[in-house]
């Protein structure tokens, strides 16, 4: 469960370590009468876990006046916080804000991580550099300089989109309406690949939202997508200034790790249909059985109560898995009998409100890893006559 939790913060934040800052006064005091070129950085994904989704920051460098360029990162926050942090982003109260970097040190950092970079100069009128110079140091002042992260709506990279979109007049927003090719599943299951195991985790932890189709323009959250809209709605050509060294990425999980929960649920599942079969140790294996669903259910119902986060909460996973299984091998006979089949009556509903498409979340792993305990406890006891 320790792994989950960590795949939500993991599917939450983009990146954990971050170059060297510059004091805000510092920034100010770099700026120039001229108008800057505005340069949009996107970096790609890297080694780490929390790498794996990309970055983007926004640049100003006044080239006439001999300065280095400063670049305004919207990503940061105190990821060394531990719990603190955790429970944030459960809560989806977790602070982010903008800070100040200087050109070399971002660029630098970044290719010490060995992640692509591109940069893009956005092709903006002399006002219109102007209006980004006053809204990025505008928003260094401690009254607009932080905000409360969201993964999908309100990250480093849509802070992005919706001032290059305000300030060239709607550019970017122009046919946004257009579904994206993926759910916002595909997209976190692509960023996730290499970690099947997290994938297979999302399948019980991550509510339907993330089974939404985003616009275009929602799927711009996403700073690879962010890159090729700017491309093609603004002809801000992508220049890739550091190519990355090490071994491609893939961008789609194998389906072992599915395999492996229901490998695992069968650990727990299997000794009671022994049981059951040979007539011996019932009760506790019962016991042993119910314990993993009801451990499910307690984190699933858990993280739905206590975040607010619509992808935690509204979780169609907790129609499957449930706390009450814990109270199974206290029941009487009767009782035992009664839960299990009204449980199962429910699961197999459930299936069909799958396959008819009113549930929308992948829950064929959730419901097999259920249903099998469960009914091997009906109809044992309908089998027994008690």
């Amino acid at each position: 469960m320790t792994r989950a939790l960590v795949a939500l913060v993991l599917l939450t934040a983009t990146a954990a370590a971050q170059p060297a800052h510059l004091d805000p006064s510092e920034a100010l005091a770099m700026q120039s009468p001229e108008a800057p070129e505005v340069i949009v950085l996107t970096f790609g994904v890297g080694e780490r876990i929390f790498e794996k989704f990309g970055h983007a920051a926004i640049c100003l460098a006044w080239r006439g006046s001999g300065r280095e360029p400063v670049c305004f990162n919207y990503g940061v926050t105190n990821f060394s916080a531990g719990e603190e942090l955790v429970w944030g982003f459960l809560r989806g109260r977790q602070k982010f804000w903008l800070d100040p970097e200087r050109w070399g040190a971002i660029v630098a950092f970044y290719e010490w991580e060995d992640r692509d970079i591109f940069e893009q100069t956005l092709p903006v009128t002399p006002e219109q550099a102007h209006a980004f110079e006053r809204t990025l140091l505008g928003d260094l002042d401690e009254a607009h300089r932080y905000y409360v992260y969201d993964h999908f709506f309100d990250n480093c990279t849509t802070r992005l989109r919706d001032m290059i979109d305000r300030i060239t007049g709607g550019k970017l927003r122009a046919g946004g309406d257009a579904q994206y090719a993926l759910t916002f599943r595909a997209m976190g299951r692509r960023g996730l690949a290499e970690e099947p195991e997290l994938v297979a985790l999302t399948d019980f932890v991550a509510g339907r939202q993330l089974d939404d189709t985003p616009t275009m323009w929602q799927a711009m959250f996403y700073p690879a997508v962010l890159r090729e809209q700017l491309r093609d709605k603004l002809g801000a050509e992508p220049v890739q200034i550091y190519h990355r060294k090490g071994r491609s990425f893939p961008t789609a999980a194998s389906l072992g790790a599915r395999f492996g929960m229901l490998a695992l649920a069968a650990v727990f599942a299997l000794p009671l249909v022994i049981a059951v079969w040979r007539r011996r140790y019932e009760r506790l294996a019962t016991a042993w059985a119910a314990l993993y669903l009801g451990l499910w259910g307690v984190v699933l119902w858990g993280l739905a109560i206590v975040s607010s986060i619509p992808g935690l909460r509204w979780n169609e996973a907790v129609l499957v898995l449930v706390p009450f299984d814990l109270a199974l091998p206290f029941l009487g006979v009767v009782l035992r009998r009664r839960y299990a089949q009204v449980r199962v009556i429910e699961l197999l509903a459930v299936s069909i409100l799958c396959a008819v498409g009113v549930l929308h979340q992948p829950l064929w792993i959730p419901i097999l890893t259920a249903i099998v305990p469960l009914a091997t406890v009906y109809a044992s006891l309908v089998r027994s006559g008690r």
